[in-house]
C-alpha cells in the first residue's frame, strides 16, 4: 500500500507520553485497525490534527486521545468497531430523522460519530461545549478542553465549589439545547467538564425532539443532574426544571 509509511506515525507505539505495556498493546489492537488508521491520514490531510501525542482517556464505546493541531491542543476521539455496544447505540440511531439504516455495526459506528460531531455543530456556538473541528469515519477531531495535557476534570471527579451556579447554568444549557430542537440524552455529572464554568462534552447519544424516546431521555438528563446537585445542597426541584426547559421551545 503506498501510504503504509505515513499510516506508521499513528500507531499507538508512536504516542510520546504513552509507555508500551501488554495493556497499551491489546488497547491498540483494539482501536488501531487499518481502517481507523486510514480514516486518520484522511483527517490529516485534511488539517484536522497533525499528530498524536497522548492518550487521555479510554472507555468501551471510544478513545480520546491528545494532539496538535498547528501548535494548539485538539482532542481526538476514535469510535471503536469492534466493542461498541450495537444494541445501545441503536436505540439513538433509530428514529433520529438525520439517518437512515446501517448494514452492519462498522456502519452504525461511523454514524455514531458523525452524529456526536452534527449534534456538537448545532450548539457549538450557543453553549459551553468542544468545538468540533472535523470527522471521517469513526474519527472525530474536536477542540481538547483542559490545561495543555491535562483534561478538565469531571463533575463527578471534582464537585464544584459553586454549585447553585452550576446547576443554574448547566439547565440553562438544557434549555438551549432544546430550543434548538437537541436532547442531549447521555447528561451527568460524568459528562459535564470543570473548566472555569460547567462545559458539556459527549453527545453522541443525543436525539431530536422528532426522536420518539425525546421526551424519555430529557426526563432522564434532568433527573441525573437533579439528583448530582441535590446531594451538593442544590434544592433542584426537576419538575420546575423540567416545566421550564419544556417552556423553552
Amino acid at each position: 500500500m503506498d501510504e503504509a509509511k505515513a499510516l506508521e506515525r499513528f500507531e499507538i507505539s508512536k504516542l510520546k507520553s504513552q509507555r508500551q505495556t501488554a495493556t497499551s498493546r491489546k488497547i491498540s489492537e483494539a482501536v488501531f485497525d487499518e481502517k481507523t488508521l486510514m480514516a486518520l491520514y484522511k483527517l490529516v490531510k485534511r488539517k484536522a490534527f497533525d499528530e498524536l501525542t497522548g492518550i487521555v482517556s479510554t472507555g468501551k464505546e471510544a478513545n480520546v486521545y491528545h494532539g496538535l493541531r498547528d501548535g494548539l491542543d485538539v482532542a481526538v476521539k476514535i469510535y471503536k468497531h469492534e466493542t461498541s455496544d450495537f444494541r445501545h447505540m441503536s436505540k439513538y440511531v433509530r428514529g433520529d430523522p438525520r439517518f437512515g439504516d446501517w448494514g452492519n455495526r462498522r456502519h452504525l459506528v461511523h454514524m455514531w460519530a458523525q452524529k456526536e460531531y452534527k449534534n456538537i455543530m448545532r450548539v457549538q456556538d450557543l453553549i459551553s461545549c468542544p468545538k468540533a473541528i472535523d470527522h471521517y469515519r469513526n474519527v472525530l477531531v474536536m477542540e481538547f478542553i483542559g490545561d495543555g495535557v491535562v483534561p478538565a476534570p469531571k463533575l463527578k471527579e471534582k464537585p464544584p465549589a459553586e454549585a447553585e451556579k452550576y446547576f443554574r447554568r448547566i439547565l440553562e444549557y438544557v434549555k438551549i439545547m432544546y430550543e434548538q430542537r437537541l436532547v442531549h440524552a447521555d447528561l451527568s455529572e460524568y459528562n459535564i467538564l470543570d473548566f472555569g464554568g460547567p462545559v458539556v462534552i459527549d453527545f453522541s447519544a443525543g436525539v431530536l425532539l422528532d426522536h420518539p424516546k425525546s421526551l424519555e431521555f430529557l426526563r432522564r438528563d434532568l433527573q441525573n443532574i437533579c439528583n448530582f446537585f441535590e446531594k451538593h445542597g442544590v434544592k433542584t426541584y426537576y419538575n420546575r426544571a423540567l416545566e421550564e426547559v419544556l417552556d423553552a421551545n
